[in-house]
């Protein structure tokens, strides 16, 4: 299968742990949070924290404004890790991110992308970038996957929203599908509402594109890369049971914990609602562990209801009442 998989860049979400975990469970490859290239250049310890030790299976997403800052930044990686791929953020719609002229704000120059791109480009990197449909009253995609790809970009990966929509309404997946026709010469990535193997499949169908990104889908949910490869193998649909679900959620934990220390418990709240998404009288427990400040309370609260379900699964409570 030449299609290939990726973790989508997620700021707050794409840590060492979780990129790791997604790899592990069959992500091609994991995208990094975004990180600044003001940061980089100069000598912020927590940007250069982000980068990952190696570039093997896990590419730096960069975001910035000024092009001698992104190859700066991009040696700097490279230096760090061996990776000569650098993907570039044009797509973030965060407020802050685009009042200050980085993220989606660079669609509205595509020359200052073709600068970017091509100065990367030129200095050995191997370059893709990650935009949107455009502005409401300026979807100008097309004009600016053309931008980056005579640039000399490899890669326009495209999430089929406005600036304005951020994360709300439906994805646009038909754009993947226009620059699929418009660059032939250029590999295209799809991005936005793949939650399930049957979201992937209609996405690659419909598009036929080169790359698929998932996002928000994998949060909690990282066996959807394994379950959407073998959907695309085989026809055939993996199921993931309670016990592999609590599995995962314990070696995410533990995993954070040992990487974080206590901060750690911080850190994996967002996961710990999304492991216990759309199970059955859930809500109650999601109150109980997000007050947890303690690993092993944590585990005792989580792990308990899921004994339970998997109990109520195996026949082992009467009418599948977990409330008791």
């Amino acid at each position: 299968m030449n299609l290939k998989i990726a973790l989508s860049p997620m700021a707050g979400v794409n840590d060492k742990i979780f990129r790791e975990l997604c790899i592990s469970m069959g992500a091609d490859i994991a995208f990094t949070e975004m990180i600044s290239v003001n940061g980089l250049t100069s000598n912020n310890f927590k940007s250069f924290e982000m980068i990952p030790k190696s570039g093997k299976r896990q590419v730096v997403q960069l975001f910035g404004r000024e092009p001698e800052l992104f190859l700066k930044s991009a040696e700097i990686v490279r230096s760090k890790n061996g990776s000569n791929w650098i993907d570039i953020n044009a797509g973030c719609p965060v407020k802050k991110v685009v009042k200050r002229g980085y993220g989606s704000a660079l669609m509205e120059d595509p020359r200052r992308i073709r600068s970017i791109v091509e100065l990367l480009s030129k200095n050995g990197f191997k370059v893709s970038i990650k935009i949107r449909l455009g502005r409401e009253k300026n979807k100008n995609y097309l004009e600016v996957a053309k931008a980056a790809s005579d640039g000399g970009a490899f890669l326009v990966s495209i999430h089929g929203r406005t600036v304005e929509q951020g994360y709300n309404g439906k994805a646009n997946w038909e754009s993947a599908k226009v620059l699929k026709e418009a660059l032939p010469g250029v590999k295209i990535g799809i991005s936005g509402d793949i939650f399930t193997y049957f979201d992937a499949y209609h996405a690659i169908n419909q598009t036929k594109a080169d790359f698929l990104l998932i996002a928000r889908g994998a949060i909690g949910n990282p066996w959807i890369f394994k379950v959407v490869r073998e959907y695309f193998k085989s026809q055939k649909v993996i199921h993931v049971d309670l016990s592999e679900r609590k599995r995962v959620f314990n070696l995410h934990l533990d995993k954070t914990i040992k990487e974080y220390g206590i901060h750690g418990i911080i850190l994996f709240r967002k996961f710990v609602v999304a492991y216990l998404k759309g199970l059955p009288n859930s809500h109650e427990v999601k109150l109980k562990a997000l007050k947890k400040s303690n690993v092993e309370e944590l585990k005792r609260v989580v792990n308990g209801f899921f004994d339970k379900l998997i109990s109520c699964e195996q026949g082992g409570v009467e009418r599948g009442n977990i409330k008791g």
